[in-house]
């Protein structure tokens, strides 16, 4: 069963709201801050091998040669953006594979992305292939399913999420062939932590890229998605924008979908205000998403009878009402 997704996000923020209210307590009384974990199920339409390929032909794979330690260094650098920004989160592949959905139709490379931008209000030709991505979800517990496409799959020509800040039900991303690498996929996944483009920085500055003779050039932090400044070639940095925050000195860039380079800045430069700060929205729905699926129990207990289920009810509340007590008689 499908819900609505702002409902499903709103009321899970509610029912997380104490607990994490609490557990940010306890981490700045022990000077720790808690890192939400969001695993990923990341789903592609070729053999691993074929599927990489391109990449390690272009020299993007990070210098690996096999699927799981490439998408676990990318995802790594992608924990890295959120982090840096200032955001407690970490993206873990929970499982990848090879998917092929050729019996529901064949033009389903195509189909799979359009359904999985339109999942809140699918079309009957649309709901097995959200079915059939939701039972293999469901059996690695993802929070997110990521879609890594194939070159000229007649598909959306852009990368998209499910969402801006919706449910579980609407955590889904595709990514174009290049889209994989870091800070398009930090881009569309914070989409589902409620990133919008208008949050992200653009600004113009004297900066250098890999060792060339520093200009002005125009600089974009993750978020952002409007016209150019009409500067020399401009680079998004790996960073979210941050109210109160600047940069300075070296700095991982790109080009959107481009390889990494380094942008060295003399001078600082802004990279958020009041009005331009993703990460703050990020991180407060880091923990939503994280807890958008939760693995299966490895013993499955019976169904308790109304009774039970009244006592168990009663012991919770006792047992919560013992521990204020207790707080409140060390206070």
């Amino acid at each position: 069963m499908r819900t609505n997704g702002a409902r499903t996000a709103f009321a899970l923020a509610l029912l997380l709201g104490l607990g994490t209210a609490a557990i940010a307590s306890d981490a700045q009384a022990s000077g720790a801050t808690p890192t939400s974990t969001i695993d990923l199920l990341v789903v592609y339409p070729r053999p691993a091998s074929e599927q990489l390929a391109g990449l390690i032909l272009w020299n993007r794979s990070w210098g690996e040669t096999e699927m799981g330690p490439f998408l676990d260094a990318n995802f790594g650098r992608v924990t890295q953006i959120y982090q840096q920004s200032g955001v407690p989160v970490e993206f873990r592949v929970a499982h990848s594979e090879s998917i092929d959905l050729s019996s529901l139709g064949p033009n389903w490379k195509a189909t799979l992305s359009f359904a999985l931008m339109n999942s809140e209000s699918p079309t009957a030709s649309q709901v097995p292939y959200l079915d059939a991505i939701e039972s293999l979800r469901d059996l690695h517990a993802a929070d997110i399913v990521i879609y890594w496409r194939q070159p000229s799959d007649n598909g959306p020509t852009s990368n998209g999420a499910g969402s801006v800040g919706g449910g579980e039900d609407e955590a889904y991303v595709h990514l174009t062939y290049s889209g994989i690498n870091p800070p398009v996929a930090a881009h569309e996944t914070g989409h589902l932590l409620g990133g919008q483009h208008q949050e992200g920085v653009q600004g113009s500055a004297t900066f250098s890229i890999d060792g060339d003779t520093a200009t002005l050039r125009e600089y974009r932090s993750v978020m952002t998605a409007t016209s150019t400044l009409g500067l020399d070639a401009f680079r998004y940095l790996w960073r979210f924008s941050q109210a109160g925050t600047s940069i300075t000195g070296s700095n991982d860039c790109s080009e959107f979908s481009g390889a990494l380079s380094i942008c060295e800045f003399p001078s600082s430069a802004p990279l958020g205000d009041a009005d331009h700060d993703a990460a703050t929205t990020l991180a407060a729905m880091a923990p939503v998403v994280a807890a958008f699926r939760t693995a299966a129990p490895a013993v499955q207990v019976p169904a308790a009878s109304p009774l039970g289920v009244a006592l168990l009810a009663l012991l919770f509340a006792l047992a919560g009402l013992r521990a204020l007590a207790a707080r409140r008689a060390r206070a």
